[in-house]
């Protein structure tokens, strides 16, 4: 099948659950006469522009933009069957009619799942191949099927991040009925690799990776007295435990987990969109984080040296203008605090250590941004995982984050401290520089 005839060919279901394609001509013909021409990274971006634009055009965009959906369910439901199918004695055909529903009708009370992820997209945020893929991976109905087949799809090292040490206690005691001994070894060994496997988390997504198998220093660092592999078989073991217990809760069967028979790196994967999508989702997560910290760190360290003006533009006399001045000459012109005294009417090193007071600046800075880049990264990984999922990682993600914030000011920090040749290559320092602008004197602030 041609890239394109995916947008005027619905999947439907047979009646024996089979899928077959059905020729929608009067879409067929709208999009060869009106958008086949055009680039075909554009197709999706326009077509939505027409249906949300409501012109006379908006309802065969709609089912233009629906056939397309249908063919990425079909995917995912082909996709899950040949990966997990065979071990876990479910085919494609068992999934396509818990998600495949549109029968290509405009007036009719039904929704279908088509329409649900289609009025939920944001195309500023994912592809709308990445979108539909997503959204059917995370179908309750799917996933419920899935696991009551005894298919979690969650790698161990996503699993032993989002658990606490009590809830270990609780599911080793009341679920898998270990000795206190076991009980106490199993939770201090959770949380020595919650300090270690989180503290190195954010640099993983950050260089577009998924939860990894711990290295052999973090390994030693988890459990100095122990040899890396045997480390890595208590975690995986644990994990294993927590597994069952989850299956269990989620109405799945009460089947005995093996360590080395499935690779749960795989299945995690499968989780979030199959293969062709992967590499979106972890540029697209990386990009929104990226803008995320640039547009927090520029709105903390703007209001921060705007409350620092008002302290000083009372004072007597003013020194409002001199900090200004002695912020953009140390950070963004590399000036040594000694040598910028005169220039912004100081007598030595010492006044001009007071006045700018770089420590606070940047304590003030991490004050003020990471609750609202937290906020921020948080309302855009809702496009990533489902809202339970990052309920139960909330802690984690603000403990990533505090660290990501605190490497970046303890890199300025470290800049700060060069006595020659220091130009703005830290992040803070950078947008420091980008953020001042407007309140040099001269300037409309």
């Amino acid at each position: 099948m041609d890239t394109a005839s995916r947008y005027w060919q619905l999947v439907r279901l047979t009646s024996s659950g089979e899928c077959q394609v059905q020729v929608l001509p009067q879409v067929q013909t709208w999009f060869q006469s009106t958008i086949a021409d055009a680039p075909e990274t554009d197709w999706p971006r326009l077509i939505f522009a027409t249906w949300s634009s409501g012109q006379t055009e908006a309802e065969l965009a709609q089912l233009s933009l629906r056939c397309f959906i249908t063919h990425q369910i079909q995917q995912v439901c082909i996709s899950l069957a040949q990966r997990f199918g065979p071990d876990y004695g479910f085919s494609k055909t068992d999934l396509f009619y818990l998600v495949l529903d549109d029968d290509g009708r405009l007036a009719s009370d039904y929704r279908p799942f088509t329409l649900e992820i289609l009025e939920t997209y944001d195309p500023t945020k994912a592809a709308l191949s990445t979108w539909a893929s997503r959204r059917t991976n995370h179908h309750p109905a799917l996933n419920r099927v899935l696991l009551e087949k005894g298919l979690y799809r969650v790698s161990d090292w996503a699993i032993l991040n989002d658990t606490t040490p009590d809830q270990v206690q609780r599911i080793l005691r009341q679920y898998h009925l270990c000795s206190e001994y076991e009980v106490t070894q199993a939770a201090a060994l959770l949380d020595r690799y919650q300090q270690i496997y989180l503290r190195d988390r954010m640099a993983q997504r950050l260089n577009r990776q998924r939860c990894q198998t711990p290295t052999p220093e973090q390994l030693r660092e988890i459990a100095p007295h122990l040899s890396p592999k045997d480390t890595l078989a208590q975690l995986r073991q644990l994990a294993g435990q927590l597994r069952q217990y989850r299956v269990h809760v989620r109405g799945g069967p009460a089947v005995a987990y093996q360590s080395d028979s499935a690779d749960w790196e795989k299945l995690a994967d499968a989780q979030a969109s199959p293969p062709p999508d992967t590499g979106d989702d972890q540029d697209e997560f990386l990009q929104a984080y990226r803008q995320a910290m640039v547009q927090e760190l520029d709105g903390a360290i703007a209001a921060v040296i705007q409350a620092n003006i008002d302290r000083l533009r009372g004072r007597k006399p003013p020194q409002d203008r001199a900090y200004v001045q002695g912020l953009h000459l140390f950070h963004c012109k590399g000036l040594p605090m000694g040598k910028l005294a005169a220039d912004i009417g100081l007598s030595s090193q010492v006044q001009v250590n007071r006045l700018l007071n770089l420590k606070r600046l940047r304590s003030d800075v991490r004050h003020r941004l990471l609750p609202q880049l937290y906020e921020t990264v948080r309302r855009q990984a809702l496009a990533y995982v489902s809202a339970d999922r990052l309920k139960a990682i909330d802690q984690a993600l603000e403990t990533l984050l505090a660290q990501e914030v605190d490497d970046m000011l303890a890199a300025a920090a470290a800049e700060a401290q060069q006595p020659k040749g220091r130009t703005a290559k830290s992040l803070f320092a950078h947008q420091l520089c980008t953020t001042i602008h407007p309140f040099m004197p001269g300037t409309e602030s």
